[in-house]
């Protein structure tokens, strides 16, 4: 039975570590999904809801190795595979259309002042009502770029890195378009693709877990959403296990996949010391 935090860490830590090979498949199965969909669009003519549909997925789930790179988590405690990390971090970041240095300051930012008016980034996609949350959904790419371009404390390395990014972002995006079988047909898939995308990512991953965006104590400040028994997996799987994000904030280099079995581990313990949790279904 844990009763501490102290005895909660010791659980933790046997859930950190390893080579995170299911960020890794589900990184692959982006990057062929979407270069799949760039293929049909150099060759295609015609709008294909598959493409959408692809464009779209990818843009959602492309993001959860972005977030696992910034968090160190893709390699666990390997010093020597560290350089695959990065690596997933800037190829994921790429994909979504946006820098991954840049994100990881903006992302450690948002988890060292969660919902806090004035320092939390993330704050921008706080929303009160169904408007507000369209809103939001227009914000999370272009903030990410608004961060990256106005941030003061980027190292020098950092700077030269950030520029190397967002230009690579453009220049494959603009081969694409003047490579393309139709402008406007790639244009529409790709732009309402990543709109799509964003709007999915932005209400499960920012927005529901995190709302009301009021609560600033730490084991208050994110949600935990639940169905259930036989609905849960489901909607964990398809929620990319954000459903339990409130695990990974209060312990941010346990792996993804590992968030539900935490928290089952330390599910009295965390009921007991406040943290909200929420039937959807």
């Amino acid at each position: 039975m844990v009763n501490t935090e102290q005895e909660a860490q010791q659980v933790v830590i046997r859930h950190i570590g390893g080579f995170a090979w299911p960020t890794l498949f589900l990184l692959s199965t982006c990057v062929a999904v979407y270069m799949s969909c760039i293929v049909y669009l150099l060759a295609e003519p015609t709008f294909s809801w598959w493409v959408l549909a692809g464009v779209g997925f990818c843009t959602y789930a492309v993001y959860t190795p972005l977030h696992e790179a910034v968090h160190g988590a893709v390699t666990g405690m390997s010093l020597e595979r560290r350089w695959i990390n990065e690596w997933v971090g800037h190829l994921a970041g790429h994909f979504l259309g946006i820098s991954f240095t840049a994100h990881r300051r903006s992302h450690l930012k948002h988890h060292r002042a969660t919902n806090d008016p004035s320092d939390d980034p993330d704050m921008v996609l706080s929303a009160g009502n169904a408007l507000e949350l369209v809103i939001a959904w227009l914000k999370g790419v272009p903030k990410e770029w608004l961060f990256a371009t106005s941030f003061a404390h980027f190292t020098d390395t950092e700077k030269v890195t950030v520029r190397r990014e967002l230009f690579a972002i453009v220049a494959t995006r603009l081969v694409v378009l003047f490579a393309c079988a139709d402008l406007g047909v790639t244009l529409l898939t790709l732009i309402l693709g990543q709109m799509i995308g964003n709007a999915v990512l932005v209400t499960l991953f920012a927005w529901l877990v995190h709302h009301p965006h009021s609560e600033q104590e730490r084991m208050k400040t994110t949600t935990v959403y639940q169905a259930r028994a036989g609905f849960d997996t489901a909607m964990t799987v398809i929620w990319g296990y954000q459903n339990y994000h409130a695990i990974h904030h209060l312990y941010p280099k346990v792996p993804f996949f590992r968030y539900r079995r935490l928290y089952r581990a330390l599910e009295p313990y965390l009921l007991e010391s406040g943290v909200p949790v929420k039937r959807l279904i």
